[in-house]
């Protein structure tokens, strides 16, 4: 004779019922992730990787040359902020150098070229689609667009057009600080500010016979005038320009691969080798040769100011359109 089985949940005994169950209930919200900290909701890990090694690189570089006893016992010209060449300790100590001459004094040409070669060619420009009650991240092809749109050639997408954008203030504040701000450059007008002045302009008899204009020389006029730029405080631009441009590749490039991972149909990645190659070997170019400024070329001080203006710039185009949804509709989030 079948027995009836007790439904679930009803207790084999009257003492059994008001005991509470031995397996312990978590209770439901105990499972929620914790919020994220305001430092990683600004800056994610590889970008905050990324930024460190600015300041680490630089005091490495210095840190060698007070250690290492060629560069501690090489004259250093405070005028020149330099080594002077008869007693350069090494050859990168030289300001003729080969890799000062061509990548340095043009860094701004070849930092564009990386952008141009990741925005353009590059996978890494991602879209927003809606589906299954949430957005997830899908990588665009390309040629599906393309042929969409009745041509070949790059699609603007919004990705991209926010990428240019970024990049035309990121331009902006490179000029601005090195190049001409409604005159002199930033620089230029920071160590006039400071007490600095064409050697040329330093004779009373000189300076009244010149007008405010001519008075108001930048450093390339004054040295192609046969001049001395002497007495202010100089931001290092080699400083600035190296931190600068790699900061900002590398932000587009990480702000991307955080979001997706890039392959193509033969399973390598999908910017392909030679513009990995050229990314990342213009930011390592730039690694190496602010490691080289911080051992051989200016102060601490003049170092240390460069960074921070290459960082105002990173944290205004990059940072500051996470905290502000103005900015954010104009410049956008790399990788979004």
């Amino acid at each position: 004779m079948a027995t009836m089985r007790r439904p679930n949940g009803i207790a084999n005994n009257k003492f059994s019922a008001p005991f509470p169950s031995r397996t312990p209930t978590a209770p439901a919200n105990s499972r929620r992730k914790p919020p994220p900290s305001r430092l990683t909701t600004l800056v994610s890990p590889p970008e905050l990787l990324l930024l460190v090694t600015y300041p680490a690189l630089l005091v490495l570089g210095s840190l060698f040359s007070l250690l290492e006893p060629s560069a501690r016992n090489a004259p250093y010209s405070a005028t020149s902020q330099s080594h002077p060449p008869e007693f350069a300790p090494n050859y990168f100590a030289l300001k003729r150098n080969v890799f000062n001459q061509w990548f340095v004094k043009v860094a701004w040409f070849w930092f564009t070229v990386a952008w141009a070669v990741w925005v353009g060619v590059g996978v890494g420009m991602v879209k927003k689609i809606k589906g299954s009650g949430r957005e997830r991240i899908v990588e665009i092809d390309e040629d599906e667009m393309g042929d969409s749109n009745g041509g070949e050639g790059l699609i603007l997408t919004p990705q991209r057009l926010r990428s240019v954008v970024r990049w035309a203030a990121v331009t902006l504040w490179w000029m601005l600080v090195t190049q001409w701000c409604f005159g002199p450059a930033l620089i230029d007008r920071g160590f006039r500010l400071t007490g600095g002045a064409c050697e040329l302009v330093r004779d009373d008899a000189a300076r009244a016979e010149m007008g405010d204009v001519k008075q108001f020389l930048t450093a390339a006029t004054c040295k192609v005038a046969g001049g001395q730029w002497k007495g202010g405080h100089d931001i290092s631009g080699h400083v600035f320009i190296l931190v600068l441009g790699s900061a900002a590749v590398g932000m587009e490039v990480l702000g991307a691969l955080v979001k997706i991972k890039l392959e193509s149909e033969d399973g390598g990645e999908g910017l392909g080798k030679w513009g990995w190659g050229v990314v990342l070997g213009v930011v390592g170019m730039s690694w190496w040769m602010l490691l080289m400024t911080a051992a051989y070329f200016h102060t601490w001080f003049e170092k240390f100011s460069g960074l921070l203006t290459a960082f105002f710039g990173i944290t205004v185009v990059y940072l500051l359109p996470r905290l502000s949804s103005q900015a954010r509709d104009i410049l956008g989030i790399p990788g979004q």
